[in-house]
């Protein structure tokens, strides 16, 4: 029986991917990558050229084949998979999410961390602008790339700071700034669906029953002062408004002898996000979100009575981001 003509298209995996990138010799990290793409896939601008994205990985020229059987692979993986299942999630059911690993309060781990998330918001915004400085989007686009911007600052700014040794860094505030990231990682990923949502209806809605706002690009984040501690970080839309809303809910609590905080929040236009930090401040966040903050702390119990012993493990495996 003769091989599938497409081995690697809607079934590739990130694995078979990075293992490509690799392979070719691909100087753009894979989460850069994902990003370009979701980006122009999200892009208001009409003509979007996944090629382009392809070459300009690669610095601008594609590597060398051995074969054309080579180059059908990686252009059948980049594209007829990987670009195809990006595409997915300009289906409102389907929400992005930045990929989530398990991060030790570590100043080198949160290095690695701040640093992938800028560059992955960087690189988002790469694909959702191309090779322009600026380009008018809808306004509720908009208001998400500002929240972006922001975010991503925040998330250079600590690259900075965490990079400087000479900075103290205490275990509690690596600790906080860990649940910062998590909280600030939550948030992006609203506001990338946002954008995703509110360009793909201006694609399918005339122009002129839509209000556009002239957006540029954002680039590098501030530059910070030795003196600046490492708790800086907290989380502010441009016009004031909280990006986070905290439930009054939100308490320390012991129950079957085991003491966690109880974190409660949203986002704008989300729903309420359930997160358990253990003694050894460890954080617990979940997957799925809540209707009502009361559902969240129901939840909360229920975790408690039924799974305590995962919030006495020094290490647990339960949904960490």
């Amino acid at each position: 029986m003769p091989p599938p003509s497409h081995p690697l298209s809607a079934r590739v995996t990130d694995q078979q991917i990075q293992a490509l990138l690799t392979r070719f010799g691909c100087p753009t990290p894979m989460h850069v990558l994902r990003m370009r793409f979701l980006g122009a896939i999200a892009s208001p601008r009409m003509e979007v050229s996944p090629i382009q994205l392809v070459t300009k990985a690669w610095g601008g020229e594609l590597p060398e084949f051995a074969s054309e059987d080579e180059a059908e692979e990686l252009f059948q993986a980049l594209l007829g998979g990987w670009w195809n299942r990006l595409s997915e999630y300009q289906n409102s059911r389907s929400s992005f999410r930045l990929p989530r690993s398990e991060v030790k309060p570590t100043r080198h781990a949160l290095l690695d961390l701040a640093q992938t998330r800028s560059q992955e918001l960087t690189g988002f915004v790469d694909g959702l602008f191309g090779d322009d400085e600026e380009m008018d989007m809808p306004e509720k686009a908009h208001e998400a790339l500002t929240t972006l911007a922001e975010i991503h600052s925040m998330f250079a700014g600590a690259l900075a700071l965490l990079g400087n040794e000479s900075v103290p860094a205490p275990a509690s505030e690596l600790t906080a700034l860990l649940r910062n990231f998590q909280k600030m990682t939550i948030t992006a990923d609203e506001e990338i669906n946002r954008i995703i949502q509110s360009c793909k209806r201006a694609r399918a809605q005339h122009i002129e029953n839509l209000t556009f706002v002239n957006a540029r690009r954002f680039t590098a984040g501030p530059e910070m002062d030795d003196e600046d501690e490492v708790e800086w970080i907290e989380e502010e839309a441009s016009d004031g408004d909280p990006v986070l809303t905290y439930s009054p809910l939100n308490q320390t609590l012991t129950r079957n002898g085991v003491t966690v905080e109880v974190h409660i929040y949203k986002g704008r236009g989300s729903d309420w996000i359930l997160e358990l930090v253990d003694a050894a401040k460890n954080s617990h966040v979940w997957d799925d979100q809540f209707e009502t903050d009361q559902q969240a702390f129901d939840e909360a119990l229920r975790a408690l009575d039924e799974e305590s012993l995962e919030f006495m493990e020094p290490t647990p495996d339960r949904k960490v981001n």
